[in-house]
């Protein structure tokens, strides 16, 4: 019995060795991918590029999935409204559309923002003009995340 249980413990600690090896190797930060467009910048392209950008994106999106580096991404409608407050008087602006804006959002799993920066460069949008990519770590708060 005692060696059964001895047998035990070393195979506990040798198991929760390579777990806590593999645990430092993938530990992986979020971050979000915030994807700015000048203009609705589909609108601009003919309908057989559209369907090709729409493949492009789609792909790698799905290779996203499937490496497990991708945890949301949706497009965004190119409308929307700012809301902003001085003491309390809240102000609403119409964002322009044919303006800068934020045209989608990929929520994304990295190692580090070397990695992350290497995910977006890969983004098949920067085969076109007019697209940027703003990388913002995901800030870990106590209670609130």
């Amino acid at each position: 019995m005692k060696k059964i249980f001895i047998i035990l413990i070393v195979f506990m600690t040798i198991s929760n060795s390579y777990s806590q090896t593999d645990s430092k190797e993938e530990v992986q930060q979020e971050f979000m991918f915030y994807v700015y467009s000048d203009g609705n910048r589909i609108t601009d392209l003919t309908s057989e590029k559209q369907k090709l950008h729409i493949q492009k994106v789609g792909a790698y999106i799905e290779n996203l999935a499937r490496t497990g580096k991708l945890k949301d991404a949706q497009p965004l409608e190119m409308e929307g409204t700012k809301i902003s407050s001085n003491k309390g008087n809240f102000s609403e602006t119409q964002l322009n559309k044919d303006k800068k804006v934020i045209a989608g959002y990929y929520h994304i799993l990295a190692v580090n923002m070397e990695e992350a920066i290497n995910i977006a460069k890969a983004d098949p949008r920067f085969e076109e003009e007019g697209w940027e990519i703003v990388i913002r770590p995901i800030k870990k708060v106590e209670g609130i995340n």
